[in-house]
């Protein structure tokens, strides 16, 4: 197997959206409709539908009220900007301890 296939298959399992969702979100504009994520990757609008959910939930983008439109935020312009910032702000505090894990009953 190839060193890039490996690299691959690792993000496939590692990263919340697929290989070509990630290089195509990068070509987009800071606003963009689903159709326009849909051609950049080469899938289907359903699935692009369905990944700008998730990227709603990660706080990658918003969705701009009364237009089919979504807007990217300022430290989310790439996939791997945003995830530096996650990296720096949340993963690291919780390797160091300073980030408390919230107890079950939300306390």
């Amino acid at each position: 197997m190839s060193r890039e296939r490996e690299l691959i298959e690792i993000l496939e399992k590692a990263l919340p959206f697929p290989p070509k969702v990630i290089q195509g979100y990068a070509s987009l504009d800071s606003s963009f409709t689903s159709g326009d994520l849909a051609r950049a990757c080469g899938i289907s609008t359903s699935s692009a539908k369905f990944y700008l959910g998730k990227m709603v939930e990660l706080r990658m983008v918003t969705r701009i009220p009364h237009r089919k439109r979504y807007q990217k935020y300022s430290n989310a312009k790439t996939f791997s900007s945003w995830l530096r910032d996650l990296i720096r702000l949340a993963l690291v505090p919780l390797e160091a301890g300073t980030l408390k894990i919230p107890d079950e009953d939300g306390g």
